[in-house]
């Protein structure tokens, strides 16, 4: 079995040495597999997509002590809600999303960098404003979801299932963009530029949005914007993790 040629000349890190043979292979056999759940009607191998993606977790987890995990997962969830963010754009008043979604980001970058057991599911941050309209677009809905569901990734207890739930709301469900087609893209957008990026503590060379695949570097401005206004802000802390800032800035900074 070998990958398809066309989509690993879109994320050549697959192939490089930073990828240990054993995830690339899993990774090259979960791509070999076709899912009904993607709406793909051939050569259905009888394996689900969810089945995939935690064999895709396993693999990553076999490789990483739990620390180095923690990382990974921290950097997809951020990842996927920068994917969200155009379709919640789409329905609700621009400037005012940009200040929720913003202010989440902040709070996530704040809570992994300057962690003081302070996690609060419902956050100060929040949609409420707009329950009139939430339950009216699945779009809508499910990309909000992805947002609630980000801030559980930091909880050890809760990370895997926060990101099954996000990845559920984007593969199977209309977070990133409505219908059925396009899903098996958006799926191989994920398996072969998500995981190996965030596996080596990178962002992806590109994003998949509602407008489809554009360039990364067109999207991470106003997320670096959020880091350095948390590190501006909370200079003076004594609980700094510098350890975790810095993966954090070289995460961010990866698009270069």
């Amino acid at each position: 079995m070998t990958f398809i040629l066309h989509e690993v000349e879109k994320s050549p890190l697959i192939l490089s040495a930073e990828i240990p043979d054993s995830l690339r292979l899993v990774i090259q056999r979960i791509q070999g597999y076709s899912y009904a759940e993607l709406y793909e009607e051939k050569n259905i191998q009888g394996i689900s997509l969810e089945d995939s993606l935690i064999t895709v977790f396993d693999a990553i987890e076999k490789e990483k002590n739990n620390l180095d995990i923690s990382y990974c997962y921290f950097f997809m969830a951020i990842v996927m809600g920068i994917a969200v963010q155009p379709t919640i754009k789409s329905y609700l008043p621009r400037e005012k999303i940009t200040k929720i979604t913003g202010n989440i980001f902040e709070y996530l970058f704040r809570d992994w960098i300057y962690y003081q057991h302070n996690y609060q599911p419902n956050l100060n941050v929040s949609f409420q404003n707009y329950q009139n309209t939430l339950g009216q677009y699945q779009a809508l809905d499910e990309a909000v979801d992805v947002f609630d569901n980000i801030p559980q990734v930091l909880e050890s207890i809760k990370t895997r299932e926060a990101i099954l739930n996000i990845l559920d709301d984007c593969f199977q469900g209309y977070a990133i963009f409505p219908g059925s087609q396009g899903r098996r893209e958006l799926f191989d957008w994920w398996l072969l530029d998500v995981v190996p990026s965030v596996f080596c503590g990178r962002l992806p060379k590109n994003i998949h949005t509602l407008k489809g695949i554009d360039k990364m570097t067109q999207h991470i401005t106003k997320i670096r914007d959020y880091f350095f206004k948390v590190v501006g802000n909370n200079q003076s802390q004594g609980n700094t993790n510098l350890e975790k800032q810095d993966l954090l800035l070289r995460f961010l900074a990866s698009d270069k």
